[in-house]
């Protein structure tokens, strides 16, 4: 194997200070919203059994939620966050500490509009439940129906599953989406609801952070530029029950709860940031942030780089209106330069900016 893959869930989101300072999710709550995930519940090394913390079924068949051996989607996806290592005993889950509460929405054996109802609820049961984070590895856009595909012109956040996605996002939950699987096919474009407004919609990348072609191509029918973030997903190593090791898989389904991982242990490394402002931080620390890509977005966001950046700087005052600017390697300034990146620090809030 590679030894690249050493630490590659936590290192190539700069996760791994975070992990070994003790940042791996502990007190974090991740809703994980899926198809079934077979196998969960038999496999308390790979899922360790007290950090499932419960699990609501929206197809109504609770007695297929763990047992479908076709339904392992959910259980891969959990295994990028939660699956502390793989077969070698390498680093693997990117929050082998949060707890998790999985939810059944999709239902793999057709596709028709009322999945996009069934994850509207489950997108509102996740926040009722107050899960911090929210994670989405589910789109929508081609039906069984041709009748009902959706047209570019609906990917604009105002379906009723996005608007769901958003306004969890503005009750204070971090909601991360998958963009979608659909780079090489002529529609090419991201689905819902990783079209939502105030998420973090994650496109897919390589081990050499090469934009994977079949990673969904922004921006949306109203010009907003998703997807914003880019992580792991071609390739990827992931933990599969069905077949009682890692495999490697594509698909943005694995980016984007490597994201929201990630975000777990900023939150809890950061809990006094708000959901809105971690947002933010994790889309200004991207690789190539502030220049947007249709596919990668500002590229991949580093973890490292938003906590040492943060908790270096001094305090502020929250009612100061007057910044305090650093350079990159955390450096006071006397003030904001005229040229190239800099931090911005307004009490609670940090900013990575850029002056051409």
């Amino acid at each position: 194997m590679n030894m690249l893959f050493l630490f590659i869930s936590s290192w190539f989101l700069g996760l791994e200070p975070l992990h070994e300072a003790g940042f791996r999710g502990e007190g974090i709550t991740i809703a994980v919203i899926d198809g079934g995930f077979y196998g969960v519940d038999q496999d308390s090394a790979a899922y360790p059994t007290e950090q499932i913390i419960g699990w609501k079924d929206f197809l109504e068949k609770d007695s297929t939620f763990f047992t479908d051996i076709n339904e392992s989607h959910g259980s891969m996806v959990l295994s990028t966050m939660l699956t502390e290592k793989n077969d070698e005993g390498q680093a693997l889950g990117t929050a082998p500490g949060a707890n998790y509460f999985l939810i059944r929405t999709e239902d793999i054996y057709a596709e028709y509009p009322g999945e996009m109802n069934n994850l509207a609820r489950g997108i509102r049961y996740a926040d009722s439940i107050g899960a911090d984070i929210i994670t989405i590895s589910l789109g929508y856009r081609q039906f069984d129906n041709p009748d009902d595909d959706l047209k570019y012109e609906n990917i604009n956040g105002k379906s009723a599953v996005s608007l769901a996605a958003t306004e969890a996002a503005r009750h204070g939950r971090i909601v991360v989406v998958a963009a979608g699987n659909d780079g090489n096919d002529p529609w090419h474009y991201i689905a819902v609801p990783s079209d939502a407004d105030s998420i973090l919609c994650v496109g897919a990348v390589d081990e050499d952070s090469i934009v994977a072609p079949f990673s969904s191509f922004g921006p949306t029918a109203d010009g907003r530029e998703l997807p914003q973030v880019s992580a792991w997903g071609f390739q990827s190593m992931v933990y599969s029950p069905s077949a009682d090791s890692c495999v490697r898989k594509n698909g943005t389904s694995f980016a984007a709860p490597r994201i929201a991982g990630m975000a777990a242990c900023l939150r809890q490394a950061m809990p006094q940031l708000s959901a809105m402002d971690l947002r933010r931080m994790i889309i200004e620390s991207a690789s190539n942030y502030p220049n947007w890509d249709p596919q990668m977005g500002y590229g991949i966001p580093n973890a490292a780089a938003i906590w040492q950046a943060y908790t270096a700087l001094p305090s502020l005052d929250a009612n100061s209106e007057e910044p305090l600017y650093f350079n990159l390697q955390g450096i006071q300034l006397d003030s904001a330069p005229e040229h190239g990146f800099y931090i911005e620090k307004r009490g609670n809030t940090v900013r990575k900016l850029v002056r051409p």
